[in-house]
């Protein structure tokens, strides 16, 4: 099937969980995407220093979860080339693979976009993809900055507030995180003994 119109979800998902799920599934809808992706970063720029599982770990996380429906796919795009993750590149070579014809919708988060200015050449960012958000509690839109601000395509999904980060520290716990994750992905954390012993950080 030709992509036409192309999601991409980037993100360190350590782990992916069902807030992550919802908004896919809501960007997909809003959006009329015929295929979403997301797309594991291996090293993120913002992220240094901070203790994150494998990339691969990461990444087998999200094909569990994607497979519980046909309109989503993980790509290793990020995982497999070398260096920091930018999104710009990303978005190049996504361009490049899927043909000048594939319109490609990137998804942030509220908090993300709030900090776009940060990112490597962000002018390009929107050049390059139609901005997506989804608000997420306590982040407030009006806090964009005026120059991405018109050019931001805002979706409102119910609030689901579930971090990653929650999530960690309930597996460092011996806590139960099946209502968090799906549930494949519960039990390959478990398997993998994935978080038992760091449970810092944000995600």
């Amino acid at each position: 099937m030709k992509i036409r119109r192309l999601g991409v979800y980037g993100g360190t998902f350590d782990p992916i969980h069902t807030g992550h799920l919802v908004i896919a599934r809501g960007v997909v809808e809003h959006c009329a995407l015929d295929r979403l992706l997301f797309v594991p970063s291996a090293r993120p720029p913002h992220k240094q220093g901070h203790a994150i599982a494998p990339p691969d770990d990461r990444y087998r996380m999200a094909e569990l979860a994607a497979r519980l429906d046909p309109r989503l796919e993980v790509s290793d795009i990020e995982i497999n080339r070398p260096g920091l993750s930018y999104t710009v590149d990303t978005l190049d070579e996504l361009q490049r693979i899927y043909g000048a014809s594939t319109r490609i919708y990137l998804v942030l988060g509220a908090d993300s976009l709030l900090e776009i200015d940060t990112w490597y050449a962000p002018d390009r960012l929107f050049d390059l993809a139609t901005v997506v958000t989804v608000p997420r509690p306590g982040k407030e839109l009006a806090g964009v900055d005026p120059r991405w601000g018109d050019r931001v395509t805002a979706i409102h999904l119910p609030e689901i507030d579930i971090s990653s980060t929650d999530i960690r520290r309930r597996a460092a716990q011996g806590l139960p995180i099946a209502h968090l994750v799906p549930e494949e992905v519960a039990g390959y954390i478990e398997e993998r003994g994935l978080y038992g012993d760091c449970a810092a950080g944000e995600g």
